[in-house]
C-alpha cells in the first residue's frame, strides 16, 4: 500500500511471463532476491532555485522486513547520499541487493523506501558515514549478517527521525507469501516476481489512468508510452530461485566433508569389523551434519532434505567403492538412514522433495512420524532405499546444474 502522493505499478520482468499468477511467490519454495534497480529524482525547485539555479543533498534509505509468526527481521540501509542538480530531472544510476536469497518461509516482506532532503550539516555527516559500503550489507539469514543489520538499522532509524518531515518520496510495500497461487495476486497484497514501480505524484499526477504493459525500463531510466518518465521514482526487481545449493563456509557442511574424508580410514583397515566401526563413525557425522542444516534458518525446508540425501549418496558411493574388496561389509541400516533423513510430519515432504523416496515409503505404508522413533525396524534393505535416493539425488545435482550451483562434498 502506497503512502499519500505515491503510486504504485507492477510489470513482469523481461522475458518472464506476464501472468502475475505464473510469477506469484510460494511459501516454501525457493529463495526471493530483492533488488533496488533504479531510483530518480526530479526537484521542482524552490523559488530561488528556479531563478539562480542550485542543488539538493538527498539520502535514499531502504527498509525491508521479513515476518514470519512472531518473529521478524528489519533491515533498514542507506543506499545513497549525494548532491544533486535541483529543478530537472536525475537518475542516481543505482543498482544495490537490498535482500538476497531469502527462503520464502516467510509470511510476508514488507519494503519500505524513503528520500528524503538533508539540510543539516551534522546530519550529513552521518548519513555520509552509513553511506560507506561496509554499512550497506544487503538482507541474508545468516547470523553475523543479521547482527549488524541490526545495528545499523537503529542508527539510520534516529537518522531519519531527526531529518524531520522533509521526504521527496516516501512509499512502502507489503507482500504476502501464500501456499497457493490465486489470480491478480498484485492486488490482493501477494509477493509476485517482476518489477515494483513506485511513482511519486506530487510533481503532477500523469499516472490517473495507467496501462502497466507500456512501461519499460532502458537502461537505468523508465519511459512510459515511449516518453522518459520524470518524476521521482523507485523501481524495485524482484526475482526467485528455487534452489541455493551447498554454502561450502557452513559448519553442516563441513560436517558432511568430515563425514566423507573419515571413510579414507578403510584403505588400511585390517579387518571387516573395523570397517563396520568407520563406517558408523561416518554414519554419525553425517546425522550431526542433519542436525547443523536443520538449524540453518538460509535454506528452505524441502532443499534441506535434498542435500541431507545428497550427501548420504555420496558417502554410501565411497563407502562402496573402498569396501569393495571385502565380501561382507556393513551397511547402514535403511531405518538409520530415513531417521537421519527425517523432516516434517507428512509423507507430502518426501514425495515433494524426493519424490522416488517418498513413493517407495508410500507404497510399504511407511508414515514419517515412525521415522522419529528410537527403534526402527522396516521390511526395506539399504540397497532398495539407496537406489531411490541415488535417482532423487542425481535429479537434484542436475536442477542445480541448470541453475549454476552445485553440491559435491570434497573427498581428500
Amino acid at each position: 500500500m502506497a503512502v499519500l502522493g505515491t503510486k504504485m505499478f507492477w510489470k513482469a520482468a523481461p522475458g518472464a511471463s506476464a501472468s502475475q499468477k505464473e510469477n506469484q511467490i510460494l511459501k516454501n519454495s525457493g529463495y526471493i532476491n530483492l533488488q533496488l534497480l533504479s531510483v530518480n529524482y526530479m526537484s521542482s525547485g524552490n523559488f530561488w532555485q528556479n531563478i539562480f539555479g542550485g542543488s539538493d543533498k538527498i539520502a535514499l534509505a531502504t527498509s525491508l522486513k521479513y515476518q514470519t509468526g512472531t518473529d521478524s527481521i528489519e533491515a533498514t540501509v542507506v543506499q545513497d547520499v549525494r548532491q544533486v542538480p535541483s529543478n530537472r530531472n536525475y537518475n542516481l544510476g543505482l543498482q544495490r541487493n537490498v535482500a538476497v536469497k531469502i527462503p520464502a518461509n516467510a509470511d510476508a516482506i514488507s519494503v519500505e523506501v524513503k528520500i528524503t532532503a538533508v539540510k543539516n550539516d551534522q546530519l550529513q555527516a552521518r548519513f555520509d558515514m552509513l553511506n560507506e559500503p561496509e554499512y550497506q550489507t544487503a538482507l541474508q539469514l545468516a547470523p553475523t549478517i543479521v547482527g549488524q543489520i541490526i545495528t545499523v538499522t537503529s542508527l539510520v532509524k534516529k537518522l531519519f527521525t531527526q531529518a524531520g518531515p522533509t521526504a521527496q518520496l516516501e512509499a512502502s510495500y507489503a507482500g504476502i507469501i501464500s501456499l497457493q497461487a490465486q489470480d491478480h495476486p498484485v492486488a490482493k497484497g501477494k509477493l509476485t516476481r517482476g518489477l515494483l514501480i513506485i511513482i511519486s505524484t506530487n510533481e503532477g499526477d500523469t499516472f490517473a489512468q495507467v496501462d502497466e504493459s507500456l512501461f519499460e525500463v532502458r537502461g537505468v531510466a523508465l519511459y512510459y508510452r515511449n516518453r522518459l518518465v520524470e518524476n521521482t521514482y523507485v523501481i524495485f526487481n524482484i526475482s526467485f530461485e528455487s534452489l541455493k545449493g551447498a554454502d561450502e563456509k557452513s559448519i553442516w557442511f563441513r560436517k558432511y566433508n568430515q563425514a566423507l574424508n573419515v571413510l579414507d580410514k578403510i584403505v588400511t583397515a585390517e579387518n571387516e569389523e573395523e570397517i563396520k566401526r568407520i563406517y558408523n563413525d561416518s554414519k554419525t557425522l553425517w546425522i550431526e551434519g542433519n542436525a547443523l542444516l536443520d538449524a540453518d534458518d538460509t535454506y528452505i525446508n524441502m532443499e534441506k532434505l535434498k542435500i541431507k540425501a545428497s550427501a548420504i549418496d555420496q558417502i554410501n558411493d565411497k563407502y562402496r567403492e573402498y569396501s569393495q574388496s571385502f565380501k561382507g561389509y556393513a551397511d547402514m541400516p535403511a531405518g538409520d538412514i530415513l531417521s537421519g533423513l527425517r523432516l516434517g510430519t507428512s509423507i507430502r515432504n518426501f514425495e515433494e522433495a524426493l519424490p522416488e523416496t517418498g513413493s517407495l515409503l508410500n507404497s510399504l505404508n511407511i508414515s514419517v512420524p515412525q521415522l522419529d522413533a528410537a527403534s526402527i525396524d522396516f521390511d526395506l534393505s539399504q540397497d532398495q532405499l539407496m537406489k531411490v535416493l541415488k535417482a532423487d539425488s542425481t535429479n537434484y545435482l542436475k536442477e542445480l546444474k541448470l541453475s549454476n550451483n552445485s553440491f559435491r562434498l570434497r573427498g581428500e
